[in-house]
């Protein structure tokens, strides 16, 4: 039998191939750290056992998430967001991620809320929360 330093490959992650669109316009000028979070609300699957011990799978179809996407103050980004009708509280908007191992995408994004603004000698951030409907994430 192989060991694992004989099968392990090497694997690199650039940042600069991770692309995230929201309604077709790219994120120009991001902030250090995270580009994005996506957090699925739900489990897909729930498990309980009654009394006797007999067990039940439950499959879950529910795909909400929470995605933020982690932008400059400065971007284009930030400005199309301040634009009254991108602000619209009935907006739903469409994002694609693509990252070197995975593609998130949703057309049912709403912005949760005009994200905490900032200022001070530090670049100024704006993490705009969105809430989805469904989202979908796969290998790329």
């Amino acid at each position: 039998m192989p060991s694992l330093t004989q099968t392990a490959e090497d694997k690199s992650w650039d940042v600069a191939d991770i692309i995230i669109e929201i309604d077709g316009v790219a994120v120009d000028l991001a902030t250090t750290g995270d580009l994005f979070t996506c957090s699925f609300d739900n489990d897909n699957i729930t498990i309980s056992v009654d009394v006797w011990g007999n067990g039940m799978r439950v499959i879950n179809h529910n795909a909400q998430a929470t995605i933020t996407v982690n932008v400059s103050r400065l971007s284009n980004m930030w400005k199309k967001f301040l634009d009254d009708n991108n602000n619209d509280r009935t907006a739903q908007h469409k994002i694609n991620i693509l990252t070197p191992v995975e593609r998130i995408t949703t057309s049912t994004a709403s912005l949760t809320k005009v994200p905490d603004m900032n200022g001070g000698n530090e670049a100024p951030t704006a993490a705009l929360q969105f809430k989805c409907i469904r989202a979908n994430a796969a290998a790329a």
